[in-house]
């Protein structure tokens, strides 16, 4: 019988707990009132820390202010619905080119915090003026970027450093066209119907799920949706009985995103992953709201979003762009 150290991948619960810490200020945001910061606060850590972790500090820090201008440029644009969409869309497109580099892999992050400052707004002074807001946003967004990149660099002293995987030119501009297509119709329709963070869900699920290759967007969107499903079920488990009580529920949530951190850096499957963190974030955003309905809208959201991304690739496939060699890095996490 195999001993618990043989079992648990100690690494990997280590680096988790150190993930969970760094992420712990964002989660707590949701109960001290100021939700909207929270989605800023926990992309801007993990840019961060991972490409810092994984690449170097130069470029963690470049990152890190590209995040911030990117998304004080989308709060700017958000209250107007065909702005916000060029800026979504101008976002996917710098963010789709990098596969030429290999650095998209570490930073759709990005895009995703974009699609949620859009779709949702986080006016965290909601007397003040736009120029008070954007001036704390960007302050959250800095200490978040510079508090994940501390935590990545110290830490990626041990961590060897992945090979970064290139596209050539034409597929690069094939998929990053028609994503960006796709993410700015679909920011402009979220901007017009007001569908706020189901929108930016949407379009997180598109960004996660749509991969350079049809056979490899198939097993992703498969994974996003059972993971999805499932963790639809464990969020009606666990929140349900703490429904109305928001300490309690973030406790919980923290809990899963701790769970959820471990599966991914040990290397699991990817939808035991999504079972984890799909709960997480129902119980983060059903602490100031319903937990039954935050589960219906994250649930219904993926599935659109799976749709549209498996669309997408099925129209490159058939127009000749297929997988890359399956040693390709798939995007996203």
């Amino acid at each position: 019988m195999p001993s618990t150290g043989s079992v648990i991948n100690r690494k990997a619960l280590i680096r988790s707990l150190i993930a969970m810490g760094l992420l712990m200020p964002g989660i707590l945001l949701f109960p001290l009132g100021i939700s909207l910061a929270m989605c800023l606060f926990t992309y801007g850590v993990m840019l961060g820390f991972l490409v810092a972790l994984l690449m170097d500090l130069r470029r963690a820090l470049l990152m890190v202010g590209s995040f911030t201008v990117a998304n004080l440029i989308a709060y700017a644009a958000s209250p107007h619905p065909l702005l916000a969409a060029l800026v979504m869309a101008g976002a996917v497109l710098v963010y789709g080119l990098t596969l030429r580099v290999g650095l998209a892999t570490f930073i759709v992050v990005a895009p995703i915090s974009v699609a949620f400052t859009i779709a949702q707004p986080p006016t965290v002074l909601p007397h003040s003026s736009v120029a008070a807001n954007m001036l704390v946003l960007g302050a959250v967004c800095i200490v978040a970027g510079l508090w994940g990149t501390a935590a990545g660099t110290v830490i990626g002293r041990k961590v060897p450093h992945p090979p970064l995987t290139q596209m050539p030119w034409r597929s690069t501009w094939v998929y990053t066209g028609s994503l960006t297509l796709v993410c700015g119709v679909i920011a402009l329709v979220v901007g017009l119907t007001k569908f706020q963070q189901d929108g930016a869900w949407v379009l997180l699920t598109i960004l996660i799920v749509a991969q350079p290759g049809v056979r490899r967007t198939w097993r992703k969107a498969g994974a996003r949706v059972l993971g999805t499903f499932v963790g639809f079920g464990v969020a009606l488990v666990v929140g349900i009985p703490l429904n109305g009580h928001p300490l309690m529920l973030t406790l919980a949530a923290i809990l899963l995103f701790g769970i959820a951190a471990y599966l991914m850096l040990s290397g699991r499957p990817y939808w035991q992953f999504v079972t984890f963190l799909t709960p997480g974030v129902v119980l983060v955003v059903g602490a100031s709201s319903n937990i039954f309905t935050t589960d219906i809208n994250r649930a219904w959201s993926t599935i659109v979003g799976t749709a549209l991304a498996v669309g997408v690739l099925i129209v490159l496939g058939a127009i000749g762009i297929q997988d890359r060699e399956e040693k390709a890095q798939s995007l996203g996490h």
